[in-house]
């Protein structure tokens, strides 16, 4: 396809433009703000810098868990710390890291590799973990979609909550079997979208990579139905726990925020973050993201999107200094585990 084509050969041109675009919005929305309010908002950074943290902390626990379930019997070979510095250390350098994910996963496969876990199988517990994490997202994607257009609920509409309730029922219930049908219909929907378009980008490998995944979640939705809904959930629960950032920032800030507005606002920004992918560290793109989805649930303070925005970039500065420590740590540890068994092949 030829506009396909035209985005992977200026690629690069494409993005530096639409960094330009993006840096002269948001210095526009930093002309305009009010200093000496600015300035009493950041005396409340303290506190919240640590609330940040802690719910950031929630949610990489509760993927580490994700993961763990998504290894099976496999998980017997490592520990939770092991696997929570691996997905700490893969994830980051996965958000800097111009191959983005695939750099950040080829680190944790190399890793499982050194505690005995087989690379198909490490590759397999990734490929379920990140559909888990994709199925997720849409489903709350869509709830904020349906929170936003349909209405902000509140405890004396209970028109809203049944309507949405049902809608989300439907969506999940459809979501479930696209991913989950005998009939593989994730891998089949891709393999005739190359067919019809002809996209250069859905490859051979990719295609094959959509029925793995499609496979590999039908394969252990039958055999591990419990665990799966745990895995699940508490995939789910990382965007929640991210979601909470925004919701202690703006209470700290005396700007009233429900959970739901937090989830619709979170997610959003997920989307933004996920079309500007290919910027090392969506550096921009989410500061955007924060003040369009501010912005959809009324508040339009500037002063209360930059503090967002630096109270979100100073917890992932915080993780990457964290991420720095543990591959110092596991490259350590690997370094004296290969030094051990070359010792004891020596020995023998």
């Amino acid at each position: 396809m030829k506009f396909i084509d035209f985005i992977n050969k200026y690629q690069k041109h494409i993005i530096i433009g639409f960094l330009v675009f993006v840096f002269l919005l948001l210095a526009r929305f930093v002309s305009s703000i009010d200093f000496n309010t600015l300035k009493d908002y950041l005396y409340e950074t303290p506190g919240m810098i640590i609330g940040v943290i802690f719910f950031s902390l929630l949610s990489y626990v509760s993927t580490t868990f994700a993961w763990m379930l998504c290894m099976g019997k496999e998980v017997k070979k490592t520990h939770f710390y092991e696997v929570f510095m691996l997905k700490n250390v893969g994830d980051m350098l996965a958000a800097f890291n111009p191959t983005s994910i695939l750099a950040g996963d080829g680190v944790k496969i190399v890793y499982l590799k050194k505690k005995g876990i087989s690379g198909e199988h490490g590759l397999s517990s990734l490929l379920l973990l990140r559909a888990l994490t994709i199925i997720s997202a849409i489903i709350l994607m869509v709830f904020a979609l349906l929170y936003l257009t349909v209405g902000q609920l509140n405890n004396q509409n209970v028109l809203y909550i049944v309507l949405l309730a049902l809608i989300l029922i439907v969506i999940i219930y459809l979501i479930a079997r696209f991913f989950l049908h005998p009939k593989m219909f994730f891998g089949n929907f891709m393999d005739k979208l190359r067919i019809k378009t002809n996209w250069s980008i859905l490859t051979d490998k990719v295609i094959e990579s959509c029925y793995d995944i499609n496979n590999i979640l039908r394969e252990y939705f039958i055999d591990n139905k419990g665990k799966f809904l745990f895995a699940f959930l508490l995939s789910a629960f990382q965007w929640i726990f991210g979601a909470m950032e925004f919701y202690i920032i703006l209470n700290m800030l005396n700007v009233h925020m429900t959970p739901l507005d937090a989830i619709a606002v979170e997610m959003g920004v997920i989307l933004f973050k996920t079309i500007g992918s290919v910027v090392p560290g969506q550096l921009g793109i989410e500061e955007y993201g924060n003040k369009v989805m501010l912005d959809a649930i009324g508040i339009k303070s500037n002063e209360v999107w930059l503090v967002v925005s630096l109270m979100r970039r100073a917890r992932q500065l915080f993780w990457v200094l964290v991420a720095g420590i543990f591959w110092l740590v596991t490259s350590r540890t690997s370094n004296n585990k290969e030094l051990n068994d070359g010792n004891s092949v020596h020995h023998i």
